[in-house]
């Protein structure tokens, strides 16, 4: 990979688990307790899921070249459910997985219940 160089300065710069020299070890990690597997000599890059999930977003350059080459897909990069909406049936992204309505329908789905709320009130009043 063309871009170790820009990986090993990203670890050194912006990792929680880079100690550097510790312990008698240079390049330090204390995620697993050795030496950085970035540091190591071989050619290949190796994979530390800490690094791919919480250091490689900041680069969002490096970190495009990484997912493309390694296809690799991050925990916190996941496709949101498409789910179709109860009233008008339209298909949209939901951002949990009770969400039954789109914006639209949620919004005027709020306005007839809370209509609904308010006229029981007025009943009870008069």
């Amino acid at each position: 990979m063309q871009n170790k160089n820009r990986f090993k300065r990203l670890v050194k710069n912006n990792c929680a688990c880079y100690l550097g020299a510790k312990h008698g070890i240079s390049n330090y990690c204390c995620l697993q307790d050795s030496p950085c597997v970035f540091f190591a000599q071989d050619d290949g890059l190796p994979r530390c899921t800490y690094f791919e999930n919480g250091v490689l977003p900041m680069d969002e350059k490096l970190d495009q070249e990484y997912t493309s080459e390694r296809n690799v897909k991050t925990e916190f990069k996941t496709a949101q459910p498409r789910v179709n909406c109860q009233k008008c049936g339209t298909a949209f992204s939901a951002h949990s997985n009770r969400q039954k309505y789109c914006e639209k329908c949620r919004d005027k789905n709020a306005n007839e219940k809370t209509k609904l709320r308010m006229r029981q009130i007025r009943k009870k009043q008069a």
